[in-house]
């Protein structure tokens, strides 16, 4: 029951963001494009700095299966996510 609150609330507060993706230079290329591959097709595009490394840690458990990803490329998506300039 838990488990489905949680995806209630991420949900909610997904759908009530209204930024949109702002950073491109990346030392994580392949991450960056791997997120926007896989991620864009559900939703809009986040930008990196929107949630903390520890936040995007809960929404890729959250997201992995709906985004199909493997283990490799959730560590790169990650990595993008979580690089901080």
């Amino acid at each position: 029951m838990k488990f489905l609150i949680v995806i209630f609330l991420f949900s909610i507060f997904i759908g009530c963001s209204t930024k949109t993706i702002k950073s491109t230079n990346t030392k994580f290329p392949s991450g960056q494009k791997l997120y926007l591959s896989k991620c864009s097709g559900c939703h809009r595009l986040y930008d990196r700095l929107e949630y903390t490394p520890h936040q995007w840690d809960s929404i890729m458990v959250v997201m992995r299966v709906k985004a199909k990803t493997n283990p490799e490329q959730e560590i790169e998506i990650l990595n993008y996510l979580k690089e901080r300039n």
